[in-house]
């Protein structure tokens, strides 16, 4: 009996219990589905490098790509400042670039969508005849082994609706892809519209259909603030070229500079230390807003991904919702549920753009004013932090320390 005990308990101890996994937590499967459409993403543009700005709708050129940054002057200090404001015209192009793009196409459909699309198109074509004799084939065994094996009234029904799926993709590919990408693109736009009429920013208040417009202000005067101005102090010491059309800048500064000799002055670089600060400052107050549009575009980049392939999936998908109880409730898990987190996962990111660049207008005001406080000359401002500093100093060496505690 004690020898039985014995091998019970070495059992026991050679095979432990192990717990149960329970289903993925829904935030878990979100992240790993955005994941994946990263990866996807990157895949396709990696193997497949095209441009969207070239042939993409909506892509006209803005006034802001016909800004020539230009900075003369010799000397270490304009040479600073020159590349300062290529660096800050750069990531402020790239930043709405990205942000155009988010709002005219779906960067996955661009690349692939049409693609596939075609060679399915290309395909059927090619084989008319034998895709037609194919149906044929399938609609008489789905009725042969309807007649003779009798299966479940629900398992007819899928196998049907998933043929009748299969043939409308081959037949209408170009459909399917568009109205696979058309929600990952009307959904931003949506959202534009919606801020506009919460928060109008002048103008006519905008909806879906006027986001475009709405979308090129705010960019455009995301653009403003923080090349145009910073350029524009640079080169005549105030911002008087900002509301001028790109192409007659040159023009009207000629003017000025033959009309006022200040002018000339801050155009041939004789303000190198304000020429500087203006730039960094420029810079400084650029990145950050940059770098936050970048990865916005990116999340957004990535749920536009993953809506489109889920909206293509459900295609599929579907048909199994009428198989079973069971059968519903994964689709729901797995599909629904992750579409309607995309959705929102991209209404979120184009919202927090659009607050970006609504926070990137008012930092320019500051930025505005401390252009203007140094447009003549930086020494007072290094003599008023000095003194400030030397004040400040005086007045913590100056301050009573704590009172004796009575009866120590």
């Amino acid at each position: 009996m004690g020898s039985r005990v014995g091998f019970a308990d070495r059992a026991t101890r050679i095979l432990p219990a192990v717990p149960l996994r329970g289903p993925v937590r829904f935030r878990t499967l979100v992240f790993r589905y955005l994941v994946a459409a990263f990866v996807l993403l990157a895949m396709v543009v990696i193997l497949n490098p095209q441009q969207p700005n070239a042939a993409a709708p909506g892509s006209a050129p803005w006034d802001y790509q016909h800004e020539q940054v230009k900075v003369e002057g010799r000397g270490l200090l304009n040479g600073y400042s020159r590349a300062m404001v290529g660096a800050t015209a750069w990531l402020t192009k790239a930043s709405i670039e990205r942000q155009r793009d988010l709002f005219r196409i779906n960067l996955f459909d661009f690349l692939v969508g049409s693609g596939t699309a075609r060679a399915v198109g290309d395909f059927r074509a090619a084989n008319a005849q034998g895709l037609e004799a194919a149906t044929k084939v399938a609609v008489l065994g789905l009725v042969l082994y309807g007649a003779l094996l009798r299966p479940a009234r629900r398992i007819c029904v899928v196998a049907v609706l998933l043929l009748l799926v299969l043939t409308v993709a081959l037949t209408r590919p170009y459909g399917m892809v568009e109205a696979a990408a058309r929600p990952s693109v009307q959904i931003p736009n949506l959202m534009l519209g919606v801020v506009e009429h919460l928060a109008p920013d002048g103008g006519v208040r905008g909806d879906a259909s006027t986001a475009g417009p709405t979308q090129r202000r705010l960019l455009t005067q995301y653009w403003n603030s923080f090349v145009a101005n910073p350029l524009s102090r640079i080169q005549t010491g105030t911002p008087v070229l900002v509301s001028a059309p790109p192409g007659k800048k040159l023009g009207i500064l000629a003017g000025l500079r033959k009309n006022v000799s200040a002018v000339n002055d801050w155009a041939l670089g004789h303000h190198g230390p304000e020429r500087a600060f203006i730039a960094t400052s420029a810079l400084g107050y650029v990145l950050p807003f940059a770098i936050v549009l970048g990865m916005l575009a990116m999340v957004a980049a990535c749920a536009q991904t993953m809506l489109f392939v889920l909206c293509l999936a459900g295609l599929f998908a579907l048909p199994f919702a009428a198989a079973g109880r069971r059968q519903r409730g994964a689709l729901i898990r797995y599909w629904l549920l992750p579409l309607l987190a995309a959705a929102g996962v991209l209404a979120l990111a184009s919202v927090l753009s659009f607050a970006v660049m609504r926070t990137a207008d008012a930092v320019h005001a500051l930025d505005e004013y401390v252009g203007v406080l140094l447009a003549g000359s930086t020494v007072p401002v290094l003599v008023a932090v000095l003194l400030g500093r030397r004040f400040a100093r005086r007045w913590r060496n100056g301050r009573p320390g704590p009172s004796p505690i009575p009866g120590s």
